[in-house]
């Protein structure tokens, strides 16, 4: 009799021992996030005017004007591509973000968060974004089948605007950079 108390209590803590070494395995969760995006659209979503030299004299710059080249240059311009449309950023699963030209090694860039399901933080390195770097929030991100859209809002060096002045303008004397409000269409890859 006492043997085979022994027995049963050698068999519980064997099942004990069984059922606590195994593990729940869990699936990795990946964030929909993920993947190469090329930037293929960029336009204002708040109206501003460009402050010129000339008194009273402003340039308005409306709701809608694309402004794509100059958001592609400012976020990836430490990538040399012959063309915006062959240089892309990269999201991986770990959290870390790389910028790509085809054909050339890709460069780390930073990190980039989801900080919910509808809001993107890129924390740009000073090698993605020449001096300190720049951390870009994305509020009102959409994915759909093409990629992402979201908006946004960046400083923008006056400089990067002269082109839309007439000749004989320039905006010597203003701010040195335009807080501008965007949305941005990011393609999938």
């Amino acid at each position: 009799m006492k043997n085979l108390k022994f027995k049963s209590l050698a068999i519980l803590f064997a099942s004990f021992a069984l059922f606590s070494g195994c593990k729940n395995e869990t699936t990795e969760v990946v964030s929909p996030f993920v993947g190469n995006y090329t930037i293929t659209k960029a336009a204002v979503t708040e109206a501003f005017s460009l402050i010129t030299t000339i008194p009273t004299v402003s340039i308005p710059i409306p709701v809608g004007t694309p402004i794509t080249q100059n958001i592609q240059a400012a976020l990836l311009s430490s990538v040399s591509c012959s063309t915006a449309d062959k240089s892309w950023v990269e999201l991986r699963k770990d959290n870390s973000m790389w910028m790509s030209c085809e054909g050339a090694k890709a460069i780390s860039a930073g990190t980039w968060q989801e900080v919910n399901a509808t809001t993107l933080l890129l924390n740009m390195n000073s090698v993605a974004v020449k001096p300190n770097g720049f951390a870009l929030t994305v509020t009102n991100v959409v994915k759909n089948a093409a990629g992402l859209t979201g908006k946004t809002s960046v400083p923008m060096p006056k400089e990067m605007f002269a082109a839309a002045l007439p000749q004989g303008m320039t905006l010597a004397g203003t701010p040195a950079l335009y807080i501008v409000a965007f949305s941005i269409d990011f393609t999938k890859k």
